[in-house]
């Protein structure tokens, strides 16, 4: 009888397992010639890690400066986040 309970409950569980997804958010920095230079690199850097680390998406718009700040060598140096889904 225990068998059978045990075998019912591992049939019923494995019905109904739910695909857990998760987002995350990523952190980078970013030097460039220019900000707008500097942010783009941030956001490419970000996309790559989501996709190729998480194995995720990028979730739309959720890419932002948290700081910045120009160098004394002329460029300009960013942080960043972003959120990604992960499956």
């Amino acid at each position: 009888m225990k068998l059978r309970f045990i075998a019912v409950a591992l049939i019923a569980s494995a019905g109904s397992q739910v695909a857990l997804a998760e987002t995350v958010v990523v952190s980078g920095t970013a030097e460039g010639a220019s900000r707008s230079d500097a942010v783009a690199k941030a956001q490419v850097t970000l996309e790559s890690n989501c996709s190729k680390n998480y194995k995720g998406q990028p979730v739309a718009g959720s890419f932002k400066v948290t700081f910045e700040k120009p160098l004394s060598n002329g460029k300009h140096y960013v942080d960043a986040t972003m959120s990604c889904n992960t499956p």
